[in-house]
């Protein structure tokens, strides 16, 4: 007994050895992004490449017809996210990236109406007030040198989770030691050792939930997390407070399936019942999405419009012309009126998706298209998105910032499946259009107030960071502001 159990250890001692000297030996070279790029630019010629993910095949797509037909009309043999975990690995765990096949489809179909223009509507003041705090918290870095943009955008972005999920007002830009802060700084803090557990966890596959792994968040904020909800929850039953924000809408999903299962209507076993577990674990995914990915994406926004004053001034004049038509405020209808303002995120979001490739588990055998190659269930599939979206075959002078490229104009050249920063198909990010809208609202609230500019620590061009999964900068988005001579409302 004893012997086994020494065997097992030393199994486990010589893969975290392993992997701990594979990984640094990516962290000393170059980030996944790069990776991608040398793998993709070393078969120009060909549509797919085939590597492997520990033992398992792993389907390197360049092609962007194929991407389309694997997301969009092939999407029942890959329907899983190839990076998820066991549904039951953790408290917060049973949320729409982990779930599969029937459970994926159902938890979809109750979450989606939280996403209407309807619903985005209605959290639009809270956006705003979210955004005028910021601008106010800005005055305090007006004469500074400079700023690390990610760290205090990350705070506006979560503050505004904070307020559209669950109705709290945090105030994260005051006190950057809040609890929420600290949570989501632990989501994404990235080492090698929890870049092994990860990849651990995906070669466990159901395996995982019983081991307890190192590296990741720590128990103490998964409790402050799950207390924040039980406890709003509570409040707003106790006194009758009804917020149109995610976590009321959630909750009534969840109190509609159980008045069903007291019905009668729905089957208590039932594996896809909308339980307080799901409400949860749908809370933390909608934190950890609308916060870091938002935060990035404005801060590069940000670096960018700072070294292309033209676009900066292009853009500015329009969100004044458009404003100035809604008597100077800045409605939900003002801010869809602003189309170059769109065309600025979106190119933003091509030279820095926030997610470097989408990843795709087999969930059914697969016959790649136009061959004899057929791909078992529990393979991989990889879009590299960095790759594709700077390849100059399909986006001329990819490098160069050009918003253009998204206008009327020129927007149908775009070669579907080349662009891909939320996704694609029915995987694509739920909340693709809180997140865009977030974005808008930033960006009009600061470039009212202020030119955005270089400083001496400005990096250009910005090198990823090589210890994350994300695509973000590795010394982070240091700028610098200048109040506008002329403010407009």
């Amino acid at each position: 007994m004893f012997l086994e159990i020494g065997l097992l250890l030393a199994s486990f001692a010589l893969l975290y050895v392993y992997l701990f000297t594979y990984y640094s030996f990516w962290d000393r070279t170059c980030d996944i992004s790069s990776i991608h790029q040398e793998v993709y630019d070393a078969y120009p010629n060909e549509r797919f490449v085939g590597l492997f993910t520990f033992n398992k095949p792993n389907l390197f797509v360049r092609d962007p017809a194929m991407i389309e037909q694997i997301t969009i009309r092939d999407f029942a043999f890959a329907s899983d996210l190839g990076d998820s975990n066991d549904p039951r690995a953790t408290p917060i765990s049973m949320h729409l990236i982990n779930a599969s096949n029937d459970h994926w489809r159902s938890l979809r179909t109750k979450l989606t109406p939280t996403f209407t223009s309807g619903k985005l509507k209605g959290m639009h003041g809270q956006l705003l007030e979210c955004a005028d705090s910021l601008v106010e918290h800005m005055k305090t870095i007006e004469s500074a040198e400079s700023f690390e943009t990610r760290e205090l955008i990350a705070c506006f972005t979560t503050d505004v989770i904070a307020s559209c999920a669950f109705g709290l007002n945090t105030d994260t830009l005051k006190d950057r030691n809040s609890l929420f802060r600290a949570f989501g700084r632990a989501t994404f803090s990235i080492t090698p050792t929890r870049k092994i557990f990860r990849a651990v966890r995906r070669l466990l596959g159901p395996m995982a939930r019983f081991i307890s792994l190192p590296g990741g968040i720590k128990p103490e904020l998964i409790e402050f997390f799950i207390n924040t909800v039980n406890e709003t929850l509570e409040y707003r039953k106790k006194n009758g407070v009804v917020r149109q924000d995610f976590l009321h809408l959630m909750n009534e999903v969840l109190e509609k399936e159980r008045e069903m299962v007291r019905s009668g209507q729905m089957d208590p076993n039932d594996p896809h019942v909308f339980d307080h577990a799901t409400l949860v674990s749908n809370s933390f995914v909608f934190f950890v999405a609308g916060f870091e990915t938002t935060s990035t994406t404005i801060s590069y926004a940000m670096h960018e419009l700072a070294l292309n004053h033209r676009i900066q001034e292009k853009l500015y004049t329009e969100i004044v012309t458009v404003s100035a038509k809604h008597n100077g405020q800045l409605t939900f209808e003002a801010i869809q009126e602003m189309k170059y303002l769109d065309h600025v995120i979106s190119e933003t979001l091509r030279l820095y998706p926030p997610v470097p490739a989408l990843t795709r588990k087999v969930t059914k055998d697969y016959r790649v298209p136009h061959t004899d190659v057929v791909l078992p269930v529990g393979s991989f599939m990889t879009m590299p998105i960095v790759a594709l979206q700077l390849d100059p075959s399909l986006f001329p002078d990819p490098l160069t910032f050009n918003p253009d490229r998204f206008s009327e104009e020129k927007e149908h050249t775009i070669v579907k499946g080349s662009y891909l920063p939320f996704g694609s198909g029915p995987r694509i990010c739920i909340g693709a259009r809180f997140a865009k809208l977030e974005i808008q609202v930033a960006l009009v609230k600061i470039l009212l107030k202020y030119n955005i500019v270089k400083c001496d620590k400005t990096e250009v061009p910005l090198t990823r960071c090589k210890a994350s999964f994300m695509n973000v900068p590795d010394k982070g988005i240091w700028l610098r502001i200048e109040p506008r001579t002329t403010v407009a409302a």
